[in-house]
């Protein structure tokens, strides 16, 4: 099966176009909202503070161009051109009042310590939009960062990432979901799950969850299995792999088309399938959103859990041809008719 054509949207290729905000494209400025946490600049009280959307990711300095705030705090997504989108520009919003929500972890850990901030450039715990010299295209990526504990981010789709149909019209199509990542060697030791990102209907239903290993192994997990299943096929580090995640909400399969960049050869292989028509187990409904989860902090064997890209997701969307009753009918009788001739052959 080809790969589904490119359709960024909401949350297509993290550039300021798909609206994603890099401090370098312009700052964001606060809207003090109540509720959201503040930080000291450069941790002196004098000095007032950072304002509640960093102008970096560093929440008490104001120098950091490549990192952009995070995704949870501004309305990531929802601004920019591509698309079909509205346009406009990158503003403070109530945090996690957009589409993207932190659930656990991240920025939510990085703010417990509020005014004050103890990180370090190894120590960031949030997800963000990165300028990233490496990017497949344009500029940046999307980056997730556990250094100190475990994530977990919720992304609500929206017809800009269907090509203008309303998610809540998925139902009776088959999704495909395409991306490209670009997983780390910081946690090479550890052989456990360490990403997984989940697909979520209406129902609120976990209907499947694609991730890899800490050693970059590509995994899968199905609702009915309750285990990552380890495939052979592992994701090279040194360039960019993209998956194809494949769900038919109506016959409720799932299957995953791959194409693995190999670290050895520094080539990009052919795509295969690692999983094809796995039934999920349940009735799946409309496909509403994907949930991120990351495994951060101290991780096995002395491994850290730092660097995880993704970039360029387009979806595409056809309907499930399903016979109509009439020619279900004659499809069974023609069945019947040929097991009878058959038995009469035998006789």
């Amino acid at each position: 099966m080809a790969c589904p054509p490119a359709g960024f949207g909401y949350l297509g290729s993290f550039e300021e176009q798909d609206g994603y905000r890099i401090p370098s494209d312009g700052q964001i400025l606060s809207a003090f909202l109540v509720g959201d946490a503040q930080f000291y600049l450069n941790n002196i009280e004098a000095n007032g503070y950072t304002g509640v959307v960093p102008l970096g990711t560093y929440p008490n300095t104001l120098g950091d161009a490549s990192h952009g705030a995070d995704l949870s705090r501004y309305n990531a997504g929802q601004y920019g051109t591509s698309n079909g989108g509205p346009g406009g520009t990158a503003t403070d919003i109530v945090d996690n009042s957009g589409l993207w929500q932190a659930l656990s972890g991240g920025r939510l850990n990085e703010d417990a310590a509020a005014p004050y901030y103890y990180g370090s450039n190894f120590t960031r715990d949030y997800v963000q939009a990165y300028r990233y010299p490496g990017a497949r295209t344009g500029a940046s990526v999307l980056n997730f960062l556990g250094s100190e504990t475990n994530l977990s981010y919720a992304y609500s789709l929206d017809s800009r990432d269907f090509n203008g149909l309303a998610p809540g019209a998925s139902n009776g199509q088959l999704i495909q979901m395409a991306f490209w990542l670009c997983p780390s060697d910081w946690d090479d030791d550890d052989l456990d799950n360490i990403m997984g990102i989940s697909l979520h209907d209406a129902m609120g239903q976990t209907v499947f969850k694609v991730g890899y290993t800490g050693n970059n192994m590509l995994q899968y997990q199905t609702p009915g299995g309750g285990i990552w299943e380890t495939t052979s096929y592992r994701l090279g580090t040194l360039g960019w792999s993209e998956l194809v995640v494949i769900l038919d909400t109506v016959n409720n399969t799932a299957g995953i088309a791959v194409r693995a960049y190999d670290d050895n050869t520094l080539t990009l292989d052919d795509q295969a399938y690692a999983l094809a028509n796995q039934s999920l187990g349940l009735d799946a409904g409309s496909l509403s959103g994907l949930q991120w989860d990351l495994r951060g902090g101290p991780l096995n064997n002395g491994a850290a859990s730092f660097k995880n890209y993704f970039d360029d997701f387009s979806f595409a969307l056809s309907p499930v041809l399903v016979p109509e009753p009439g020619t279900l009918l004659l499809t069974l009788l023609a069945a019947a008719m040929a097991i009878k001739r058959r038995r009469n052959v035998v006789e």
